[in-house]
């Protein structure tokens, strides 16, 4: 029986560099961990190596950065080798690499990182040379935003983004790493570069990075819109290039203007966020090409093969009462609850009330909600692939909004938005659930895309609600904040061909 500890197992498949690489690694010097074992190389890049190993005390398999020799004994690389591994520690995402440790060592220093298994974005791209499939290649995307935005939500800004420095789990959710070059938001703070000093990669950087100017946000915009031309169509820009609609007919004008304006040399002319980048790369969630339309066009030009011509689309059902039949005595989880005719009214403590035992795999949810007093969120519990999670208003005290717990991470983790309710004053929002994702509107405008393709959803503990007696697939929820839930409507949506 094979150890499943052997290194040997990962030579399958091997490219002959990676293969060499190992090769010489008999020719280095051993690599000595505190409790790690060290078994083969993964890659090495600037400032060091990358090795997998194995956590000894949790018989885990680990990622280990270690500074390359000849930059162990420059204070200034293994301090930046120690924030960097600060600086991820503290951002705990789905979307980040997790750190578990740095150590100082006798020849340096190392980091152990979770160890992902799946390749980077680079191999991924090199697998696809005219870009990936649109809809993959939005989904990555807003995988390495999310991630992008809890950085810049903690006051970090990453300014080395690039595909290297994104790698794909064995469901394909991406996962940023490599914050060596880090940097806080805030002005005044400590820089390891000297003032008026490039650094980074030079297709990712913004013009504004080559002069050492004030870095904020705009330059992981601009990386990602490079990143994201190239997911699209398969080229890096360079120089001159064309928009990504005119190199591939199957993006949209709307995705390759959105790409471009990322890419503006001016910072004032791009996004001023990631989260703004990625709402402007949202397309319609409802797109038809109307059946006499393409007869017309049959017609007109006399080519009847067109009707053979189909289009995918998705097909909404009719709106659907949610809590017209609201049974006050028997669908109550928590706290006091009013139903007048239709209008839910919860009270002032952690209050649930349950709509639905079951809904499609693909549905929207809208409500019309005023908070009456309180300061703290009301929620629309929801199931997406047999879990429960809630889209939440004015969470935490901190005005933030969006889809939480996704993969264990609640609203703090800064991957939402913000949106602080106004007591007395009505509100609508609008969920689409949907297999791979939930987007989530408020008051008429698109917000955010949560991505939930292979990470489990749940709800926070926070509302103390344990399990369930029933089956519930729609409730309502109010935190300490009595609210009046006017209306609550679902309906199904089908994916269909025409």
């Amino acid at each position: 029986m094979s150890d499943s500890r052997s290194p040997r197992r990962r030579l399958s498949g091997l490219k002959p560099d990676a293969l060499m690489a190992q090769g010489l690694s008999a020719a280095e010097s051993v690599i000595e961990v505190a409790g790690i074992e060290i078994e083969t190389p993964l890659g090495r890049g600037g400032m060091g190596a990358v090795y997998l190993g194995r956590q000894l005390s949790l018989d885990r398999e680990v990622a280990v950065k270690v500074l390359a020799g000849e930059l162990a004994d420059d204070p200034q690389f293994l301090e930046r080798l120690e924030r960097e591994a600060r600086v991820m520690a503290r951002l705990r995402h789905p979307n980040i690499v997790a750190v578990h440790d740095f150590q100082r060592t006798e020849d340096g220093a190392a980091i152990v990182m979770e160890f992902v298994e799946g390749g980077s974005l680079r191999e991924k791209l090199q697998q696809h040379p005219n870009g990936l499939p649109v809809a993959e290649a939005l989904r990555i995307l807003r995988q390495i935003a999310a991630g992008l935005e809890a950085a810049h939500a903690s006051g970090v800004i990453h300014r080395d983004m690039k595909p290297e420095n994104v790698l794909l789990d064995a469901a394909g959710t991406a996962r940023v790493t490599d914050f060596g070059l880090a940097l806080p938001l805030h002005e005044g703070s400590t820089r390891l570069t000297l003032s008026g000093t490039a650094v980074g990669t030079v297709d990712y950087m913004a013009p504004e990075q080559f002069r050492g100017a004030e870095a904020d946000a705009r330059l992981d915009v601009f990386a990602l819109g490079v990143m994201a031309y190239e997911l699209l169509t398969g080229r890096t820009p360079r120089g001159s290039f064309d928009p990504p609609h005119r190199v591939r007919k199957e993006i949209s004008a709307q995705l390759g203007a959105a790409v471009m304006r990322a890419l503006r040399p001016e910072p004032t002319e791009r996004f001023a966020s990631i989260a703004d980048f990625m709402n402007a790369l949202h397309e319609p969630a409802r797109r038809r090409v109307w059946p006499w339309l393409l007869t017309l066009v049959s017609v007109l030009a006399g080519v009847p093969a067109l009707m053979s011509w189909t289009a995918s689309t998705e097909v909404a059902g009719e709106w659907r009462d949610a809590a017209a039949g609201t049974r006050i005595w028997e669908d109550v989880l928590r706290g006091d609850w009013r139903n007048e005719n239709g209008v839910l009214t919860s009270g002032a403590d952690i209050c649930v009330v349950k709509l639905e035992d079951e809904l499609p795999e693909s549905y929207d949810v809208r409500m019309r909600l005023t908070r009456l007093e309180g300061e703290y969120s009301t929620a629309l519990f929801f199931r997406s692939g047999g879990r429960m999670a809630t889209a939440e208003l004015d969470a935490w005290d901190e005005g933030l909004a969006g889809v939480q717990m996704i993969n264990g991470q609640d609203l703090t983790s800064g991957y939402g938005f913000r949106f602080p309710l106004v007591n007395g004053e009505p509100h609508e929002l609008l969920v689409e659930v949907r297999p791979d994702e939930v987007r989530v509107s408020v008051d008429g405008e698109f917000k955010k895309t949560f991505v939930t393709k292979g990470l489990p959803l749940g709800i926070t503990p926070a509302w103390e609600l344990g399990p369930t007696p029933r089956p519930m697939a729609l409730a309502l929820g109010s935190y300490q904040s009595p609210t009046r839930f006017e209306s609550v409507e679902w309906r199904p949506v089908e994916a269909k061909t025409e």
